[in-house]
């Protein structure tokens, strides 16, 4: 059985126009955000009693600027300052969450990132052609498309990278962005993710966008998070696809419509989902 892909392909020439681009926006996330880590930087709780700091606001104002310079014609949707409409007749929008993972970065853990999406509206919505997962403390990111997937080093040298084979449930590493019964993990129907964690080899809390680059990468096998913003999910969509790995939302349907994840190998989805579900 083929597994639904929930990213669009990424063109030839949108290749050649836009992977610059995209590590171009890494480079100023970066450099916004690296001076602030670990620094005691202010932070506030939002509305929702997420905590949000300048780094995140400042990263995705200058990732704003430097899209709209470039592509004045296309969408932008960001965590922190919401929509801006593309131009008529425009078919491309940046998805944006500049600091994923605000309280790794809050507590000096290294395994926030920044997650930055190109989608493309073929008539019938926006769909990921083109997302990154970077870690701005490691200096590593990866970019992502239905062509493959691609780690660069802090060096600058870049390499292909793909999910490592798993077929079964029992050999796998699972990762979660908390615990189970705990904040968004206890907000979601997920009582039965104890029965993933019995079964697995080898269970962890490296969470967040990191869970998602460590699967790409061929680190772990499996990543798990019930309750997800669209954000989140519109960059690791083409990484773990590009990377030969299979998504679905929490129910097993699209990701991107009920934004939650569970991603791994295709070969352990099915029992998967049905531990989660039956």
């Amino acid at each position: 059985m083929t597994a639904t892909r929930y990213g669009a392909a990424l063109g030839a020439d949108e290749a050649q126009e836009f992977l610059p681009f995209m590590h171009e926006l890494i480079g100023v996330a970066g450099s916004v955000i690296q001076p602030l880590f670990m620094t005691g930087t202010a932070v506030i709780d939002k509305a929702d009693a997420s905590p949000v700091t300048q780094a995140d606001r400042g990263a995705e104002e200058q990732l704003r600027r430097r899209i709209e310079a470039r592509y004045p014609d296309h969408a932008i949707l960001g965590e922190e300052f919401g929509t801006k409409d593309g131009a008529p007749g425009n078919r491309y929008r940046w998805v944006l969450d500049p600091v994923d993972g605000t309280r790794a970065f809050i507590t000096n853990c290294f395994l926030f990132g920044t997650l930055i999406a190109l989608e493309r509206s073929d008539g019938d919505g926006y769909r990921p052609v083109l997302g990154c997962i970077a870690h701005p403390a490691a200096h590593v990111s990866v970019i992502g498309h239905a062509g493959g997937a691609r780690l660069t080093a802090r060096d600058g040298s870049t390499r292909p990278v793909r999910m490592r084979p798993c077929s079964r449930l029992q050999d796998a590493t699972v990762l979660l962005t908390s615990m189970p019964d705990i904040g968004e993990q206890k907000a979601a129907n997920t009582g039965r993710i104890g029965a993933v964690l019995r079964r697995a080899k080898l269970a962890r809390t490296w969470g967040d966008c990191f869970g998602y680059f460590a699967l790409a990468t061929g680190g772990a096998d499996v990543m798990l998070d019930p309750q997800l913003a669209y954000w989140d999910v519109a960059a690791i969509v083409p990484v773990i696809e590009g990377a030969g790995g299979v998504v679905t939302s929490w129910t097993g349907g699209d990701p991107l419509a009920s934004p939650s994840l569970i991603a791994s190998g295709p070969a352990v989805q099915a029992e998967l989902l049905r531990l989660l579900h039956d």
